[in-house]
């Protein structure tokens, strides 16, 4: 359910280090429609993306972003994979990196983003990092201690749903899955109610011994309740009309 979620995320961050393989994280998120997917390769030569999106055969791959042709590269419907913004800011620098981002993202053209940050290049609390988390609508970063374990950040109307999940690949259907990591939780015992007699400075409970005294007592009418059957006795008024034809006639209607 993650995966869906985030395949539907319009702009995407993947936070990873040096340890960490995101390849077949982003082989799951590349969009898989008839649309244009621009890659811009910052890092690695683009004859190795080649060979990894070897199957994605609508793929236009760009050695870096040429700031002045961003009308031409979304003048028509596309995503966009970024890899990765680190050196994309180092070469723009930061403000003109930032405004490309803000444009790709704003384009009606441009279905998904997907921005890779290397997060051992930088502080925690880079302004870089601090920027794109923000403008971002779905974040993974990868666990420092397990390489096969992302921490997901998803923004969605207003609300932020955060999640822990556990990758593995699936060799039968060549297909990436993952499966939430359930937090052991610890169930706090309700503290007990104090009794209403620890509340007074009086004695406001009975005990045992004193209800047994108490269903001894007998009282003046209960002698009297069995003793015969009641009956209700009503005289009649001298007003009062028993005529069975009309009951209401001594009514003034």
């Amino acid at each position: 359910m993650t995966l869906l979620r985030l395949k539907a995320a319009p702009f995407l961050i993947i936070e990873d280090d040096i340890n960490k393989n995101n390849i077949p994280l982003l082989l799951e998120l590349a969009p898989t429609d008839k649309s244009t997917i621009h890659f811009f390769c910052y890092e690695q030569p683009i004859c190795l993306w080649k060979n990894v999106f070897k199957g994605h055969l609508n793929i236009v791959y760009h050695e870096e972003l040429d700031k002045d042709l961003i009308d031409k590269y979304v003048s028509e419907k596309c995503s966009v994979i970024i890899e990765s913004v680190n050196q994309m800011s180092l070469c723009l620098g930061w403000n003109e990196c930032l405004k490309v981002i803000k444009k790709l993202t704003t384009s009606s053209n441009v279905n998904k983003l997907i921005l890779v940050h290397h997060t051992d290049c930088l502080s925690s609390a880079s302004k870089l990092r601090i920027q794109l988390n923000h403008l971002a609508s779905a974040t993974v970063t990868y666990d420092g201690a397990s390489s096969n374990k992302i921490n997901v950040v998803l923004k969605k109307s207003g609300k932020v749903i955060k999640s822990t999940e556990v990758l593995s690949y699936d060799a039968k259907t060549s297909t990436l899955k993952s499966a939430p990591v359930v937090k052991d939780s610890k169930v706090e015992e309700e503290p007990q109610k104090p009794s209403p007699g620890s509340l007074s400075t009086f004695k406001i409970e009975v005990d045992q011994t004193e209800k047994l005294e108490k269903y001894k007592l007998q009282l003046p009418y209960m002698s009297k309740i069995n003793e015969g059957e009641s009956k209700i006795f009503y005289e009649p008024d001298a007003v009062d009309d028993w005529d069975e034809e009309d009951p209401d006639d001594d009514l003034d209607i």
